[in-house]
C-alpha cells in the first residue's frame, strides 16, 4: 500500500469493528488511578510523553481540564494500536518520529504545532499524521464527562426545545458529540 492510500483510509479507524468497544471501554474505565499504570500499545514511553504535550497544546487547561487530564493521549495510543492497519501504523509512526526530534528541540511548541496543523489540513502529506491525532483527541475529550459538562454548553435540566440555533466557529458543541466541530 502506498503512503497516500494509507492516509486516505485513516478515517476508516472510526468505522473499525473495535472502535465503539474501545471508546466505550475507555470512557467507563477512565479513573486516573487506573491510567497511571498504563503501558503504551502503539507509541513508546517517550513518544507517548510527547503526544501528551501535543494533545495539551490542542486542548489546554482552561476552565475545563486539559486533554491529557482526560487521558486523550492514552485513547489515541489504544486506537492506533487496535484499529489501524499495519500500513497505516507504519506511516503514522514514521512521520510522527520524523517530526518528534524537531518538536523536542523547538522552544515555541504551540507555534510549531499550529504550523503542522495548517500544513496537514491544506494537503501537505508530510504532516497528515497529525489529523487523526487531533480528531481522536477532540472525539474523546468532547465525549468525556469533562467535555460534555464543563467545556460544552451543558444544561442539566433543559427548557423548551429549540432546534434552530445559529452556529459559527465560536459556538460550543451542545450535548452528545456528532463531530459538530469546526476543524
Amino acid at each position: 500500500m502506498k503512503r497516500r492510500d494509507a492516509l486516505k483510509t485513516m478515517g476508516m479507524a472510526t468505522s473499525h469493528a473495535l472502535f465503539p468497544s474501545i471508546l466505550t471501554g475507555f470512557m467507563t474505565g477512565c479513573s486516573s488511578s487506573e491510567k497511571n499504570e498504563y503501558s503504551p500499545l502503539f507509541f513508546s514511553e517517550d513518544e507517548l510523553e510527547q503526544l501528551k504535550v501535543m494533545v495539551d497544546l490542542v486542548l489546554p487547561e482552561t476552565r475545563s481540564k486539559s486533554a491529557s487530564q482526560v487521558n486523550c493521549h492514552l485513547f489515541v495510543d489504544e486506537v492506533f494500536a487496535k484499529c489501524l492497519t499495519g500500513d497505516q501504523q507504519e506511516v503514522i509512526k514514521k512521520e510522527f518520529n520524523a517530526f518528534l526530534e524537531e518538536f523536542k528541540r523547538h522552544d515555541n511548541k504551540l507555534a510549531l504545532l499550529s504550523e503542522v496543523d495548517q500544513k496537514a489540513y491544506t494537503g501537505n502529506t508530510e504532516f497528515r499524521w497529525f489529523i487523526p491525532i487531533k480528531q481522536y483527541t477532540l472525539i474523546v475529550f468532547f465525549t468525556s464527562q469533562e467535555g460534555e459538562t464543563v467545556a460544552s454548553n451543558y444544561v442539566s435540566v433543559p427548557g423548551d426545545y429549540n432546534g434552530n440555533l445559529n452556529a459559527d466557529k465560536s459556538t460550543l458543541n451542545y450535548g452528545d458529540t456528532a463531530l459538530r466541530y469546526y476543524l
